[in-house]
């Protein structure tokens, strides 16, 4: 932690509640200039006005002393359709303060390490085929994906399911300058989405990460077809999707664990259906209301780690919410964001989770 007040902290702030320096400013009486200052460590500000900004913001003052995790925010993958920059950079400051605090958070926790390998599309390497290989290092030697949010988990993976204040973002990933390797899901997605959305963070993890990629590769399309190799397996599925309705998709759907969206998109691709079948297909779809919600809805799978480690420092350590706000040095309002999406949490023994 820093002896002054970090700007860069103040800032981020300062886009997590998306407001501009003059909307802060005059709501807690300096001008825009000092705020400016204090954001660019040009300039301190007294311990009166950091107390106003934590009042204002409703994070603690400490906060404010905070380094950030140096990994730069160009690392950050996302899974997006189109949102505004506002709500955008708000949820990358709850990405910032999560890896601030994240590795004191996780410290009386004994950890899987992360053990996947990082492979970069190339002409002797397809994407498909590094979906292949992430398969069998996971121990998924044909069919369908047990359940991947575990999966993950128990190979290092750290997930986060929380509201990203939009439904424009389905999920984000990243690391921290530990090298740990961390996926966020949007809690507003559909259930149907999620496995394909977690599958596609996947894809990014381990071809895009932790080096930067080349900037003319289509990181997003190679995402979506890591996501699609690896949770419909064309070797696999290709004959299943010869010729297939909308009744098809949907027994399919219970079987793979995909939407019938995603399964209709991967008989297109592997052109086991008619351009004019696949118009047809989505022009049904589309009537049935299937948008809004598609039959033969799939269990969901819940990140279990994050919770079990509150219920650890709880149960075991003894602390209280307000113990943990404070070791974290966060307000209410994101403890709550990040931890009460998650359902009541069961408590196992996560010093031996499995590895």
């Amino acid at each position: 932690m820093k002896s002054k007040v970090n700007g860069e902290t103040l800032e981020l702030v300062r886009q997590l509640r998306q407001l501009t320096q003059k909307e802060v400013s005059e709501s807690i009486g300096i001008s825009q200039g000092q705020l400016s200052k204090a954001e660019h460590g040009i300039q301190e500000l007294d311990q009166s006005t950091l107390e106003c900004l934590a009042s204002f913001y409703k994070f603690p003052v400490s906060f404010f002393f905070r380094e950030l995790d140096p990994t730069p925010v160009s690392h950050f993958c996302y899974r997006k359709r189109v949102t505004s920059n506002k709500i955008l950079d708000s949820f990358v400051a709850v990405v910032q303060i999560f890896k601030i605090f994240i590795e004191d958070f996780l410290n009386p926790v004994e950890l899987p390490e992360y053990d996947l390998p990082s492979l970069i599309p190339s002409e002797d390497l397809t994407v498909e085929e590094i979906a292949d290989r992430i398969r069998y290092a996971l121990g998924i030697y044909k069919g369908p994906v047990p359940n991947l949010t575990t999966l993950l988990e128990n190979h290092g993976i750290i997930i986060s399911k929380i509201d990203f204040g939009t439904d424009k973002l389905d999920g984000l990933s990243t690391f921290n300058s530990r090298g740990r390797r961390i996926i966020f899901l949007n809690s507003r997605m559909p259930n149907d989405r999620l496995r394909f959305s977690l599958a596609h963070e996947l894809g990014h993890t381990i071809m895009h990460m932790p080096q930067l990629p080349d900037p003319s590769q289509d990181v997003e399309a190679e995402a979506n077809r890591f996501a699609a190799q690896f949770l419909m397996p064309a070797q696999e599925i290709e004959s299943m999707l010869v010729g297939v309705n909308i009744y098809d998709l949907g027994q399919l759907k219970k079987k793979w664990k995909v939407s019938i969206k995603a399964l209709l998109y991967r008989a297109k691709s592997l052109m086991t259906i008619s351009e004019r079948s696949y118009r047809n297909l989505q022009i049904f779809y589309s009537k049935k209301g299937y948008n809004h919600g598609e039959p033969y809805p799939l269990s969901y799978e819940m990140p279990t780690l994050l919770t079990e480690t509150i219920g650890l420092y709880k149960a075991q350590l003894g602390y209280s919410e307000k113990d943990l706000m404070n070791m974290m040095t966060i307000g209410p309002e994101e403890y709550h964001r990040i931890f009460n999406t998650y359902y009541p949490f069961k408590l196992n023994n996560i010093f031996n989770r499995n590895r």
